[in-house]
């Protein structure tokens, strides 16, 4: 570990990107959304936070490398894929588990698919908002810049977690908590594996494309009877994913082309990132938003 304390920024920009995400979510929806709003939503939500944290970086080269674009290793590609589609299926089932666990039997997979509006935008436009420019601005900002600046202080386990945890709560939602987090630990995970930012990005596209192709097929094929079939062909599909990304990844660490983590203080180095002030005022926000929600 090499430093006790953690700037202020980095909380805050993760405070500041919940009000902003929260506030452009509820303009969205009183405007009609269309795709010019969500991405000018998406835009200011994530790309503001990102210049607060940029501003507090001790060193920003790590970040520049890790922006650069690069030749990946042979069969990281493979892998990136692979894991992209392998967390879109976890995060998918585990947030239907979660719905029926809390009651909601009448709740069906393509319902938990996306939080991002999805009335009136065409396939160009969801292609364009969701599966592009959010998987891009959402991975700069969160594995781009903050894992990096969290790397300077702490080990490479409680960064990941952490990644994890922020990400599921910008969602603003415990009943989409679980998928989210599961993704946020993949992806910070494939940054640190390959020292570059745009695989996360590629397999947080390919996370989102699959949602949108749900929600398309679902809705273009409901008629068909395709909801007796679909839970199963998803999980014979999550399986099959599931043993090709873990084969990839087992190759991957026999030719030892994966990096080993930097030490950590276990639960005390994520302690430190949560006992910041500007992030606790995230969480705070977030239960706030939790019990409103409740409320309303």
């Amino acid at each position: 570990m090499k430093n006790n304390k953690i700037a202020l920024l980095p909380g805050l920009s993760l405070f500041l990107c919940f009000c902003l995400l929260t506030g452009t979510g509820k303009l969205v929806s009183r405007f009609g959304g269309g795709a010019p709003l969500l991405a000018l939503a998406e835009f200011v939500s994530f790309a503001l936070p990102l210049v607060m944290l940029v501003f507090s970086m001790r060193d920003q080269k790590k970040l520049r490398k890790r922006l650069q674009p690069r030749r990946l290793r042979k069969g990281m590609l493979g892998l990136t894929v692979r894991l992209g589609v392998t967390v879109a299926l976890l995060s998918l089932f585990l947030n239907f588990l979660i719905y029926h666990l809390a009651g909601l039997v009448g709740a069906d997979l393509t319902a938990i698919a996306l939080d991002a509006p999805q009335s009136g935008l065409s396939m160009a436009a969801r292609f364009a908002v969701i599966v592009v420019l959010s998987a891009v601005l959402e991975e700069v900002y969160l594995r781009g810049a903050l894992f990096t600046v969290h790397e300077e202080s702490v080990g490479t386990s409680a960064c990941l977690i952490f990644s994890g945890l922020a990400f599921a709560m910008l969602h603003g939602s415990m009943m989409n908590f679980a998928g989210p987090f599961l993704a946020g630990i993949a992806y910070a995970y494939l940054t640190y594996i390959t020292g570059s930012v745009w695989p996360a990005v590629l397999a947080h596209g390919v996370n989102n494309l699959y949602y949108v192709f749900v929600l398309w097929i679902t809705d273009t094929y409901a008629a068909f009877g395709i909801w007796s079939y679909f839970a199963a062909i998803n999980a014979l599909v999550l399986l099959l994913f599931l043993y090709l990304t873990l084969r990839q990844l087992e190759n991957l660490l026999t030719r030892g082309c994966i990096p080993h983590f930097e030490k950590s203080a276990g639960l005390y180095d994520l302690w430190l990132l949560v006992r910041n002030p500007g992030m606790l005022a995230f969480v705070l926000a977030f239960v706030a938003k939790l019990i409103m929600n409740r409320v309303l």
